[in-house]
């Protein structure tokens, strides 16, 4: 080829075939392990300020369960809180509410508390559906949480390879951009949307500081260590499976990948040189080789191994030392297709065809050399008739048969079961089947593939030992499935063994709570509680037979799972079986001690056909027994509150709240003497379009079983002082008075705000009375004694509404600050009739006013009745005779139209 047409020609076919095999991916694979070789060269320690708080197999064993309450990240994050560190990332699921409601409130208090540091929690996506890549799903931290922290991305992706190699730091979801946490972490603000951006895998893991989650969580790790550090707290332990494979380090727990990507935005990302410039160079080899072709063979070679040694360090030094990466691939080819080219014109058959065999026989002597060096797996060479021609120590070692006499052996000697088929092909692929060893069967994980360039049949089985882990999973499963206090089964396999109930077959829960277990904790202490437990957990065990199973839920709270029976009389004799058990002394601490119980009876299908709504009605059964004062009950579903209609009444009000679709309306007081109105009670009213006019009486409750109550309140205190603000500036000097909740009479932060809202609108606070029941007030008398003594020390008045109704002592109610007594309408309604109900009345005007208190009369429906309690001495009515509730503004017209032309508008018993 010495014409020069010829070596253009030649050229030219070697740049087309480098630009075919880049522009169909092929060199792909080359600079991806280019890359990693160049990163495993250059990888090293750097000075990083990230400290790892690793959820690692201490913490596991510390903690004793998982997954944790999260109660325990709560505390977590208040013990890096006092350590004042300069972020913190939890790398923890928090997308969905919790079984455990207390420990979610404590993490939502946590995560709410002030902070002068940053702290993220982990965000996702993922693809509407598998079979589609338009359509994508966002999950976010639970709403209560992300409202007080930042949330970042976590999704890593791999390239095709398998490998995680970069990431994408910003990402668009509608009109909102999302940062993934490292760029959060690292304040990085010019990075663009949908940008894969590569990760410095030169960041040697051993660069961050790991700490236990368990000694952080005791106390173990000085404040110092954490101060000003930014912190990421994740999984490590390998159980837990969170780890993802990448270049040079394997494979890294996930929480260390979000520490490199931290890293790497902190410390600048590298930069990948022009594809341009790659092709340049391949233009550039081929040039050069036209000037080496004259030459000869000897210097063509020469040319070759210069070049090919010289691309790599070149990429070495951009990439170590200006953070540039070059793709070296396309360069590379081109040297060797120039090379190939020239030989195959300067060499002869015989030399070109010595070569080739060199070059097998050492590509096949490195291929066994690295198979069987330094491997801890035990590898296995086989022929075509599945006998061992080869393995190595390793191999040995873990059959228990040397070398030389396993060597020779047929496979189904050591591996049966990947023989059981004689005469079919060894097919290649992943298996966990038992092996053969002098101590037993042992459980083992073999991958079979065939050996790469051999057409005898040559097949490689690497063999590892996986009893280990089969005994780490069965204890992860135990720990899982069972309360580590009684040993019994937990909610988690009663969940899996009810999702197995077949209609077939009729089955029976039962759902067991302690009656009086409460006392024995806060008289005795938990220990002894939880001597109790393990007493009454072992004695259910040992007396129901086989067939039944017992769980403990929590708490004093069991189950029975009754798989099969015959008749409910069956079911009513075991349940009379437990309670007898149950009430047989239990001993403990040295004191003997007797307990009750209540046990709730579900039917399965009969009254649900799933498990948790079998679980809910065996809740609700337990419940009723308990009102009752019944030993066990079977589900009733007129019991039953927790209704569809109740379920979307509290979905229904919270966006009511929220949206202020509520009103408040006004129902007058007057002053039975001259029927002056005096005062207003702000009752609160509700219209949904779907469920219609709703009553107090049905969302009032829902709304205080719940955190609704407290926005609900502050929504009628809110609108109630405003309007009565506006009604004083119009001369209508009038009390307001305005209902609590019991779980407002112990919230001293509550008050403090009502206090403040008062006196921000300027009402005279004497103006203001706060309506409470006997019922709230005995929930915990010494703590709402003390508050509302604060409140009346503000100058608020305090009303005690629906006297007579409750069973509060007379003794808390001259300590409490009260100005006046409402008398509830069930004392009114027939007191022109009833001589009870009449002399009640009188007794509850005597004691009233002999403690200096104004009595207010509810629910007077006729003039007969507010004549009559005129002349009995009471000062105030209320009820339908003289106005339904209304509007502000309807109220003001009716204040107008029936107040007399001169009223003497004053505060009733001021």
């Amino acid at each position: 080829m010495r014409k020069p047409w010829r070596r253009l020609l030649a050229g030219g076919a070697i740049v087309i075939l480098t630009g075919l095999a880049g522009l169909t991916g092929l060199l792909a694979p080359a600079d991806r392990l280019a890359g990693d070789w160049r990163t495993a060269l250059l990888a090293h320690e750097v000075q990083s300020d990230v400290l790892i708080v690793a959820i690692d197999a201490q913490s596991l064993r510390s903690l004793n369960t998982w997954p944790w309450s999260r109660g325990v990240h709560a505390r977590l994050l208040d013990r890096l809180d006092t350590a004042d560190p300069h972020a913190v990332f939890l790398d923890i699921d928090f997308s969905l509410p919790s079984e455990d409601a207390a420990a979610d409130r404590a993490l939502a208090a946590s995560v709410a508390r002030p902070r002068r540091h940053t702290l993220v929690l982990p965000a996702f996506w993922q693809y509407a559906s598998a079979a589609s890549s338009t359509g994508r799903l966002l999950t976010e931290p639970l709403p209560v949480l992300r409202e007080h922290a930042r949330t970042g991305l976590v999704n890593l992706f791999p390239a095709p390879d398998g490998l995680v190699r970069d990431a994408v730091h910003v990402e668009d979801f509608g009109r909102r951009e999302y940062r993934s946490s490292a760029a959060i972490l690292a304040g990085q603000e010019g990075l663009r949307p949908g940008v894969a951006y590569p990760i410095d895998f030169r960041i040697d893991p051993a660069s961050f500081e790991y700490v236990s989650y368990a000694d952080v969580l005791s106390g173990h790790v000085p404040a110092e260590r954490i101060r000003d550090r930014t912190v990421l707290v994740g999984a490590t332990a390998v159980e837990l499976g969170d780890t993802v494979p990448v270049p040079v380090h394997r494979a890294v727990p996930g929480v260390t990948l979000q520490a490199m990507l931290y890293e790497t935005l902190r410390r600048g990302i590298p930069h990948a040189v022009p594809a341009h410039f790659g092709w340049l160079l391949c233009l550039g080899v081929v040039i050069t080789w036209w000037r080496f072709e004259r030459r000869g063979g000897r210097a063509q070679l020469v040319f070759a191994l210069g070049t090919l040694t010289l691309l790599p360090v070149l990429s070495l030094y951009l990439h170590g030392v200006h953070d540039l990466l070059l793709d070296v691939a396309a360069p590379m080819l081109a040297a060797l297709l120039c090379l190939i080219t020239g030989l195959l014109v300067n060499a002869d058959r015989q030399a070109w065809s010595a070569m080739l065999a060199a070059l097998r026989l050492r590509r096949q002597q490195a291929l066994m050399s690295g198979l069987f060096s330094a491997s801890i797996d035990g590898i296995l060479v086989l022929d075509a008739s599945r006998r061992i021609v080869d393995c190595n120590d390793a191999a040995a070692k873990l059959f228990g048969i040397d070398r030389e006499q396993l060597i020779g052996y047929s496979l189904d000697m050591v591996l049966p079961v990947l023989s059981a088929e004689a005469h079919a092909p060894l097919r290649p692929g992943r298996f966990e089947v038992p092996g053969l060893t002098r101590g037993g069967p042992v459980p083992m994980e073999v991958s079979v593939s065939r050996v790469a360039g051999d057409d005898t049949g040559l097949m490689t089985a690497i063999v590892r030992d996986v009893s280990e882990r089969h005994r780490q999973h069965a204890a992860l499963r135990h720990q899982a499935t069972h309360d580590p206090l009684t040993g019994l089964p937990n909610r988690v396999l009663l969940n899996e063994l009810l999702d197995t109930l077949s209609a077939d077959v009729p089955a029976a829960l039962f759902m067991l709570d302690l009656d009086g277990f409460k006392q024995v904790n806060d008289t005795l202490g938990h220990g002894i509680g939880d001597e109790v437990l393990r007493a009454l957990g072992e004695r259910l065990r040992e007396s129901l037979s086989e067939e039944l199973q017992v769980f403990r839920l929590g708490g004093d709270e069991f189950a029975v799972l009754v798989s099969c029976y015959r008749s409910r009389a069956q079911l009513l004799r075991l349940a009379d079986r437990i309670i007898e058990r149950i009430r047989e002394p239990v001993t403990a601490g040295g004191h003997r001690l007797e307990l009750g119980g209540s046990i709730g009876i579900a039917i399965f299908p009969e009254h649900a056909d799933n498990g948790p709504a079998l679980m809910q009605c065996a809740d609700v059964a337990m419940y009723t027994a308990k009102s009752g004062h019944h030993h066990s009950a079977f589900y009733d579903a007129t019991r039953d509150h927790n209704t569809l209609r109740n379920l979307k009444m509290a979905a229904s009000l919270r966006a009511a709240i929220e949206e202020g679709r509520l009103h408040v309306v006004y129902q007058p007081k007057l002053r039975l003497a001259d029927r002056v109105c005096c005062g207003v009670e702000a009752l609160v009213r509700w219209h949904d379009p779907e469920l219609g006019n709703v009553s107090p009486a049905e969302f009032v409750p829902l709304a205080e079983g719940s955190d609704l109550i407290a926005h609900l309140t502050r929504f009628t205190l809110q609108q109630a002082i405003r309007d009565h603000a506006e009604w004083a500036q119009q001369g209508m000097a009038l009390d307001l008075a305005v209902n609590l909740s019991a779980r407002h009479l112990g919230d001293a932060a509550f008050m403090s705000e009502l206090v403040e809202l008062v006196a921000d609108r300027g009402i005279p606070p004497e103006r203001l009375e706060l309506e409470i029941t006997e019922t709230a007030l005995m929930d915990d008398p010494e703590r709402v004694l003390a508050v509302l003594a604060s409140v009346a020390g503000q100058g608020i008045r305090l009303a005690m509404d629906d006297f007579g109704t409750g069973f509060s002592s007379l003794a808390y109610l001259k300590h409490l600050n009260l100005h006046t007594l409402k008398i509830d309408r069930c004392f009114i309604r027939d007191i022109e009739h009833n001589v009870s109900d009449r002399k009640i009345v009188e007794s509850t005007l005597l004691m009233a006013h002999s403690l200096d208190l104004v009595v207010v009369a509810e629910g007077i429906e006729n003039e007969a009745q507010a004549t009559l309690l005129d002349q009995l001495g009471c000062e105030v009515g209320q009820g339908y005779a003289f106005a339904r509730p209304m509007p502000a503004d309807e109220f003001v017209e009716w204040y107008h139209a029936h107040q007399p032309s001169r009223p003497q508008l004053r505060s009733v018993g001021a």
